[in-house]
Parts: C-alpha cells; sequence; structure tokens
C-alpha cells in the first residue's frame, strides 16, 4: 500500500518528538522509519516496547507498521494506546485516524484528524487525509482546500497529484484530473492508482489504445482490483474479443460482487447467448442502479418473459412506460403479457418450461 509510504515518512519526525524521557534511557533501538523489511522494522519496535512500555511514541510506530501489513485490529489497539499515553498528542490522533480511515471508518476518522490540525499539527500526509475524507462525503470544495494545502507543503507529492486528481474528476473536470494524475506518474511511475483512474477516464472517451498501457500496468499491481477487471472487459470487447470480454467481467465480479456494470454488461451477454435464467440473474442484481434506464428495463422483462416470470416481465414494460411516456412500443409487450397472465398455459407446458429453468 504505497499510501503508508508518506504516513512514515512523516511519523518519522512527528512521533519522534513525543518520546518520553524514561524512553530516551533505555538502550537505542534501531528504528528507522522506512525499511524494505517491516518484519524487521516491527521486531525492533516490540524490543522497544518491551524496554519502554510508557512510550506512547512506540506504540503509535508499531500501529503504523501493523497497518501496512494490514492487521487492522492490532493496528488500532496500538493507536489507541498511543493515544492514551500521550495524552491525546496530535501525531497519535493522526496514526488513529489513519487505522479507522483503512477500516472503513471516515466518519470515526474525520473529528480525529480534524483535532490533530487544530492542536497544529501541519503535514502532508494529514492534509491528504483529510482532503481524501472529505471526497468520500462529496464535500469537494473542503477537499480541494486541504489538498491545496498539502500542495503548499509538498509541491512535488506524488500523493498530492494525484487526491488533487481524485477531487477534479469527481468535481467533474476530468482534463484536469488526467493531467495530475500524469503528474502523479512522473513523480511515481509504478503508482498503481493514477494508472487505475487514467486508464477508466481514457476508456470512457474512446481512447483504448492510450489507454491500455496504464490499464496492463496496474492490473500487474494489482490484479485483484475488481474496477480493472472490468475495464479491461471493456478494453477486450473494443478488440472484438467477446469471449475474453466475458472472462474478464465475471472475474471482476467474482471480486466484488456490487459491481453493477459488470453484472449489466453479463446480463446483457447472457441474454443475447439465449442463457436466458444467467441473464436474469445478473440483471436483477442491479435493479436500484439502473432502474430508470430505459434499455435496461426493456432487457430486464426480456429476461422475465424468457423465464416465465410474466407479472415481473409485466411491471418493468409498465415502469419503462412511466420512465419513458414515449416508450409505446411497451404497449404491444404489456397487451401480450396480460393476455398471458389471464390466460395461463397448459400444465404440460409449465412442466416443461420450469424443466428449462432448473437445467
Amino acid at each position: 500500500m504505497r499510501i503508508w509510504s508518506l504516513v512514515l515518512v512523516v511519523l518519522s519526525v512527528g512521533l519522534a518528538s513525543c518520546a518520553t524521557e524514561e524512553g530516551s534511557r533505555e538502550r537505542m533501538v534501531d528504528l528507522q522509519q522506512v525499511k524494505d523489511d517491516p518484519e524487521a522494522q516491527l521486531q525492533n519496535l516490540n524490543i522497544a516496547i518491551e524496554n519502554s512500555r510508557r512510550d506512547g511514541s512506540l506504540y503509535a510506530r508499531r500501529a503504523v507498521v501493523l497497518l501496512q501489513k494490514g492487521e487492522l485490529e492490532k493496528a488500532l489497539e496500538d493507536a489507541e494506546e498511543a493515544v492514551r499515553l500521550t495524552k491525546n498528542e496530535p501525531a497519535s490522533l493522526f496514526v488513529k485516524a489513519q487505522v479507522l480511515r483503512a477500516m472503513g471508518k471516515p466518519q470515526e476518522a474525520l473529528p480525529l484528524a480534524l483535532t490533530a490540525e487544530r492542536n497544529s499539527y501541519q503535514s502532508a500526509s494529514l492534509y491528504v487525509l483529510l482532503s481524501e475524507l472529505y471526497l468520500q462525503r462529496k464535500e469537494y470544495d473542503k477537499a480541494m482546500e486541504y489538498i491545496l494545502k498539502a500542495q503548499e507543503l509538498s509541491p512535488v507529492d506524488e500523493f498530492v497529484f494525484y487526491y488533487k486528481g481524485r477531487v477534479q474528476e469527481a468535481s467533474g473536470d476530468s482534463a484536469e484530473a488526467v493531467r495530475n494524475y500524469k503528474l502523479a506518474l512522473e513523480q511515481a511511475p509504478g503508482f498503481m492508482q493514477p494508472q487505475r483512474e487514467l486508464a477508466a477516464i481514457l476508456i470512457d472517451k474512446g481512447a483504448y489504445a492510450e489507454a491500455k498501457p496504464y490499464l496492463m500496468h496496474a492490473l500487474s499491481s494489482a490484479p485483484g482490483d475488481a474496477k480493472l477487471w472490468y475495464n479491461r472487459g471493456l478494453v477486450y470487447q473494443q478488440e472484438q474479443r467477446q469471449d475474453s470480454a466475458v472472462l474478464a467481467y465475471n472475474k471482476a465480479v467474482s471480486i466484488n460482487d456490487t459491481l453493477s456494470a459488470a453484472h449489466y454488461r453479463l446480463g446483457v451477454h447472457q441474454l443475447a447467448q439465449g442463457y436466458d435464467f444467467e441473464a436474469m440473474e445478473h440483471l436483477e442484481k442491479v435493479y436500484k442502479v439502473y432502474r430508470n434506464n430505459p434499455e435496461y428495463l426493456v432487457k430486464l422483462a426480456t429476461a422475465f418473459e424468457r423465464n416465465g416470470l410474466y407479472t415481473k416481465a409485466l411491471s418493468m414494460y409498465q415502469r419503462l412506460l412511466r420512465v419513458d411516456p414515449k416508450a409505446t412500443y411497451a404497449n404491444r409487450s404489456i397487451a401480450r403479457l396480460k393476455y398471458r397472465i389471464a390466460r395461463p398455459m397448459p400444465d404440460s407446458a409449465a412442466v416443461r418450461l420450469q424443466e428449462q429453468i432448473e437445467r
């Protein structure tokens, strides 16, 4: 996780100032903040804490290492101990805010980060964190305010460029977002996140050839990223490689089953291939997202009808007319379905249909 390297650099200065007098009397241990071997760093910190259990800065440092390793519960325990021992030292509050952010608790992270700022803790990484938290809340003006503060302290930092691009993209300025993502990559060519965002924007603009190198580099760094696999599917489709596109979309939903766009494309593909039950499963999952999309409503209605679910199909066509009153072609389908519902099929035909669905 690249974002934590920025945290480590800042904390190497901030936390050192928090060391207690008791800690300064203990034998020296190598606590270099940025190391290639987090296990060695963790071992050093464990030894240091054994020698100085009341040094809150050591717990804060260990929390950051545990955060890097993805051991979030342990990181939170250390962060809370650091806050207690340092009596709400701003650097410790910042560490705890970072852990809570990683745990998916932005509503708890934000007040801690703001308290750290109010207590005169100034760092680019704190401002980046605040920008990201406000971005999640869709408060784009506040997000930009903090990213500009970060840029004042670190004018060429890759994380600042990246989050500035994120805010600009969310605000609708994709051209400036692209520029800042590229600036981030100039500083750190292997930075996955701006590669991913650049690829998505370029694909959305139809610039598939330009997007593909960014996409492939990002996938090599993050093969477990569902959105990257979805965009890989879009590129495959543009290359007329439909089977590969379907595999990519399936990979995307296997990683993140809530990725609506991938389910939609899989549903459309399965419907075209005559796999009506599978199509219905994919399309039903994304109803809340696409329920006001006329094309989607027609696809879902078709899937319902092919599976013999005439009442559900009827409701989709009726919704289509509410969403788009000009879609008068739906009236023919509504009339047909009402007729079928009023005149149920013979038992033998119903059995055959059920057997087809169960296969």
